[in-house]
């Protein structure tokens, strides 16, 4: 028998593998997954001797969660191209945009507020994808719109795609009785870690952009920053709270989508009437002695709006009547015993975010009147945008149901992930706390996705807090948000978000700039995550 020890230094082997390719090679993920299934499946094969049926099991359960996965996005992405298409897209952003001229107050509507709204509702990358070349088209260079997009993109995530990191990639942890009442619990954490740490996104927008005005003075900048806190502040709150209180109160799938919808309209309703905004207004050029402008939201400002208030309405009746709750998880379809295992498979059809944001599409080209060229386009586009993500997303869930499958073999070695644990929580002991969010942020960086971050290290991170005797909730917690916050470093992400504007060979210097607000995040949540721990 392998000592203990060398088997954990083996079980590494795939997560620094994916590191290696992703990074240091520069490999796409859809090839660098593939290869790091490959080589796991070596390893589990020929050392922990895991019978070829369990290996053929553990794929069809990353692939058939992957299409539970690719469902959500695919609706998702098909309904903002829909929107795209008819030209109700453009409305929304003309909006916005007309809202202010002051640039401290457009990174706030637009990359934070607006952004939030679409990583509810779509996740994926959408909402820097589509903030920073509005942002561009506003005046922004390049370089400072994927910088403020990126960090924008952060609290949202956790929340993303109608609570996709954490129904799916927590919810899909086995071994653990991870329950809905788990994943609720879960959810009111991550929220609360976010409501405490996410202070520093508004403040790092605001000083990003006012030091990129280079005609200011040192005096000007610092009166510009603290003119525009008050506002700011303001921003963040009108996020921050129906947020937290709708992970406190209903579940984790509408946080990001309400916070984002509702402070939209907090805030479109405080730049209408002035207040708390700042006298003058700030460009690139320097400050314009100009009162702002007034206005009213009107009907069409709504109504282009409306798919965002139609998916709230569902998924408040499916998720906060218990009755019609009950009525649609009582739908399933099971796959029991996958092939002679104790390997299962469950759909909840008539639950899932995705039979909504398709029903949503459905009720949205019947009063847009879209044309079947849009829908054809919008079809196409959602199509090509999955393509891609979903070879790398097969292999990794993959690689993941192989990594927590592999405890079950005829020699009785512990799973990947267990010895890992023991391994991490021999070196690092109580410390491991302060760690933890960022092992979900370096998932994120080598994943570009909350929820595969979630899948690759949520069993780690379970199997840890139950060596160390932590609270699995809390670590699990942390381990949601840091796979949130570090969707600022995603290398994915970067480059995706690059191509909106045109920027290439920027990646090094855009990591410079957010990962400095991302450590200052992880430390808030890792102190916060630690009181938790050693205090309540």
């Amino acid at each position: 028998m392998i000592n203990e020890v060398i088997l954990g230094l083996i079980a590494l082997i795939p997560f620094l593998l994916l590191l290696v390719l992703l990074i240091i090679f520069r490999m796409p993920a859809i090839k660098a997954m593939p290869l790091t299934w490959l080589a796991t499946f070596f390893i589990v094969y020929l050392l922990w001797k895991l019978e070829i049926v369990l290996i053929a099991v553990s794929f069809i359960k990353g692939f058939l969660i992957t299409i539970e996965i690719m469902l959500i996005i695919f609706c998702a992405i098909f309904l903002i191209e829909l929107l795209k298409e008819n030209g109700h897209m453009r409305k929304i952003t003309e909006f916005l945009s007309s809202l202010s001229k002051d640039i401290r107050i457009q990174v706030l509507i637009i990359a934070f507020l607006f952004g939030a709204l679409i990583e509810g509702v779509a996740g994926f990358g959408m909402p820097a994808a589509i903030a920073a070349p509005l942002l561009v088209s506003l005046g922004f260079a390049p370089f400072l719109a994927v910088i403020v997009s990126l960090i924008s993109n952060s609290t949202p995530v956790s929340f993303g795609a109608a609570g996709l990191p954490i129904l799916l990639g927590i919810g899909s942890l086995e071994g653990f009785s991870i329950t809905r009442n788990v994943l609720e619990e879960i959810a009111k954490h991550v929220a609360l870690f976010h409501l405490i740490g996410s202070i520093i996104i508004p403040v790092a927008l605001c000083f990003l952009v006012i030091s990129s005005v280079k005609s200011l003075s040192k005096k000007e900048k610092r009166k510009a920053f603290f003119d525009i806190m008050p506002f700011a502040l303001l921003a963040w709150l009108g996020f921050i709270v129906p947020y937290f209180l709708i992970a406190w109160f209903i579940g984790p799938e509408l946080p990001s989508i309400m916070g984002g919808l509702i402070g939209l309209i907090f805030i479109g309703f405080i730049v209408s009437k002035g207040f708390f905004v700042p006298k003058n207004i700030l460009t690139f050029q320097g400050f314009i002695k100009s009162a702002h402008k007034k206005f009213k939201i009107s009907f069409n400002n709504m109504l282009s709006l409306l798919p965002y208030f139609i998916i709230v309405f569902f998924l408040l009746l499916t998720r906060a009547i218990p009755l019609l709750s009950n009525l649609v998880k009582s739908v399933k379809i099971n796959w029991l015993e996958i092939f002679g295992t104790n390997i299962n498979f469950e759909f909840l059809p008539l639950f899932t975010p995705s039979f909504y944001l398709l029903l949503t599409s459905f009720i949205c080209i019947i009063i847009y009147k879209i044309n079947k060229k849009e829908i054809r386009n919008s079809l196409n586009n959602a199509l090509h945008r999955i393509k891609y993500p979903l070879i790398s997303l097969i292999f990794a869930l993959a690689l993941v149901q192989l990594i927590i499958n592999s405890g079950q073999n005829a020699y009785s070695i512990e799973s990947i992930p267990l010895l890992l644990a023991g391994l991490i929580a021999s070196i690092l002991g109580k410390f491991y706390v302060f760690i933890s969010p960022f092992i979900g942020s370096f998932g994120a960086f080598i994943a570009g996705s909350n929820t595969v971050s979630n899948l690759l290290f949520g069993a780690l991170q379970a199997e840890t807090a139950q060596a160390l005797g932590f609270s699995l909730i809390i670590i699990l917690s942390l381990q949601v948000v840091g796979g949130a916050i570090g969707n600022m470093i995603a290398i994915h992400n970067i480059l995706a978000v690059s191509a909106t504007v045109g920027l290439k060979g920027q990646e090094g210097k855009i990591i410079k700039k957010t990962i400095v607000v991302m450590l200052i995040y992880g430390v808030i949540v890792a102190i916060t995550g630690a009181l938790f721990i050693f205090l309540i």
